[in-house]
């Protein structure tokens, strides 16, 4: 798990109409945990996060791409269906097209966890998963 700064997370970008973030990480299994993570911190403090919580997410895509998509979608969809938020991501295993996560959070609570953004969809737009300088990166954008 990373407890690193936000800022060594992800970094939010300018982009009209819907919100745009690059992910950073060491390590692929990073990318994808910090992409977690940013996506829980758009959508309420991800720092008031508590780990009362556990779940196992399992993921599959054609490839990194379509992966890190249904990750995030899923992680989007538990917390419009179960109203549940993360702020802590253990990727237990990572391949091209599966993916399997340990997830730490707990139930909403409207006094703590007060609504910043609604992501209604993870799109395709600009996603492109690279290597720059051994360290892993992505921009991604949300559908808000």
């Amino acid at each position: 798990m990373n407890d690193s700064s936000t800022s060594e997370k992800y970094e939010q970008l300018e982009h009209s109409g819907d919100i745009r973030i690059k992910v950073f990480g060491n390590s692929i299994e990073e990318l994808f945990a910090n992409a977690g993570f940013a996506l829980s911190d758009l959508i309420t403090d991800a720092d008031k996060i508590n780990t009362e919580l556990s779940e196992t997410i399992e993921v599959s895509g054609i490839d990194r791409e379509e992966l890190i998509v249904n990750w995030l979608a899923e992680l989007n969809y538990l917390f419009i269906t179960e109203e549940k938020v993360f702020n802590k991501f253990e990727i237990e295993r990572i391949t091209e097209n599966e993916l399997t996560a340990t997830v730490l959070g707990e139930k909403v609570n409207p006094h703590r966890h007060p609504l910043k953004n609604e992501i209604k969809a993870v799109t395709f737009h600009d996603l492109q998963i690279k290597q720059v300088h051994k360290r892993w990166e992505t921009k991604i954008v949300f559908d808000i």
